[in-house]
């Protein structure tokens, strides 16, 4: 092989030929030496046999090679003092120190004798990968024993109890007739007012009750071999909400500016506030009593009038809403639809106290009743669901809850309810039976209905 076409090699290559022909100590020679050393090994390998060399032939050939790398390294030397003597030409300050030029001759020397060495290519950084953080399932409970209870409405409470069901199961073996039951109690009364047997999986229980504006608690526990009960947890009083309007009329009106900002505003009045008063409080205080704000100040419109609360029960319902045992959520539905109703037909005005709604002539004067009644059916599912009541599809709420009123006359009456899932392939179904029989003694009137409602079907 030519000298030339080993020029042409890189230097990983000439090392692989070198380590094929035998050669020893490769490791160390550059590009140059490599390619002599093969030649030579290549002349060796053609040439005829010849007898070994002396020792003074021996030594020679040392002596040469040696030289050799002795003129290079003179060479390599030279090249770095013109690299150093041309950065001070262009003006460089900065000086370099004996160790800083013996670095520099370093590094020209391992550059030439690189300097036909091939760059491997830059090895892409790693790709960073998302190591999902595995959490696992929230817990059913947490264990920690405790019973919360809380109103729902004016007759409704819910009670929630926070027990694994390991620990349901220990107390129910506790139990003399492995049962575990959740009591309810009026405030100052000592007999509970309900007491509720609980079902394996109940983990929450809805609870009626009859009085509003009242406070009630909770026990949870079991009867014991020797017959005392047992308290597992007791939950704190709550209080059920009124079911009327509030007998406080009063109305206080106050003007706070958007404009300025909550501090600048609390700075004006800072002076004039007085133990624990709130800030609109004090705003209307102040306005009322003529205090000079750096803002207009509204208009006081005055009191809640007798007038004005009558006139809102009337339209509200009064004493049917009362008596209507529904959840918030359908009584806040009702009140909605009769409210539209009601307003935009007129039928409250000035000259009308009692309102329009009653059928037949209404007596000016003297006693008298009227009462009537309508039937809500109301219920959840899946959002997505179908919903028919009586064959006839009921819109559903987001939540997936629905609702829907009929009249409600004397007779016996049966609805079918049926739930589709949203594919088609679920299919549940409740038929409701009703029936109404009304009893009057002297002269009761009928409450009109609204004219958009149906009457259920007859059975």
């Amino acid at each position: 092989m030519s000298k030339t076409h080993l020029d042409a090699k890189t230097k990983t290559e000439l090392l692989k030929t070198a380590q094929r022909l035998g050669l020893r100590g490769i490791s160390t020679m550059n590009k140059d030496e490599l390619v002599d050393a093969i030649q030579r090994a290549q002349t060796r390998s053609t040439s005829p046999k010849r007898q070994p060399l002396g020792v003074a032939t021996v030594a020679k050939k040392v002596a040469e090679e040696i030289k050799r790398r002795a003129v290079r390294k003179r060479d390599a030397d030279e090249k770095a003092k013109k690299v150093a003597s041309t950065r001070a030409d262009r003006g460089s300050q900065i000086a370099l120190s004996k160790k800083e030029q013996a670095a520099s001759t370093a590094a020209a020397v391992e550059h030439s004798a690189h300097k036909f060495d091939v760059t491997p290519a830059k090895t892409p950084p790693p790709k960073q990968v998302f190591h999902e953080e595995h959490l696992g399932e929230l817990p059913d409970s947490y264990g920690t024993g405790r019973l919360f209870l809380v109103a729902r409405d004016p007759h409704w409470l819910f009670a929630y109890w926070d027990l694994s069901w390991q620990q349901m199961a220990d107390y129910r073996g506790q139990a003399s007739d492995g049962r575990l039951l959740l009591r309810i109690f009026e405030k100052n009364h000592a007999q509970p007012a309900h007491e509720f047997t609980l079902q394996h999986d109940a983990r929450n229980w809805y609870i009626p009750v009859n009085k509003a504006a009242t406070s009630y608690n909770a026990e949870l526990g079991f009867w014991r071999h020797d017959g005392a009960f047992h308290v597992i947890s007791r939950a704190r009083e709550t209080a059920t909400p009124p079911d009327s309007v509030s007998p406080d009329t009063s109305a206080t009106f106050a003007t706070i500016p958007l404009d300025i900002p909550f501090h600048d505003l609390l700075g004006i009045i800072r002076g004039h506030l007085r133990d624990g008063e709130r800030l609109a409080e004090a705003l209307q205080r102040l306005q009322r009593d003529g205090f000079k704000f750096p803002f207009k100040v509204g208009v006081d419109l005055g009191p809640w009038t007798t007038e004005q609360a009558g006139q809102l029960e009337r339209m509200l319902g009064g004493d049917i809403m009362r008596r209507m045992q529904v959840g918030s959520m359908e009584m806040t539905e009702w009140l909605r639809r009769r409210l539209q109703e009601e307003t935009s037909s007129g039928m409250f005005s000035a000259f009308s106290p009692a309102g329009a709604s009653w059928s037949g002539a209404q007596p000016q004067r003297g006693f008298w009743f009227a009462v009537n009644a309508e039937l809500i059916i109301y219920g959840a599912t899946e959002p997505d669901a179908k919903v028919t009541i009586d064959g006839q599809a009921v819109k559903l709420r987001t939540d997936g809850t629905f609702s829907f009123h009929y009249t409600f006359p004397d007779g016996q009456f049966q609805l079918p309810v049926v739930a589709v899932s949203a594919k088609g392939g679920d299919r549940r179904t409740a038929e409701l039976r009703f029936e109404r029989k009304t009893t009057t003694a002297g002269d009761v009137g009928k409450v009109k209905q609204p004219g958009h409602l149906k009457s259920p079907a007859a059975a």
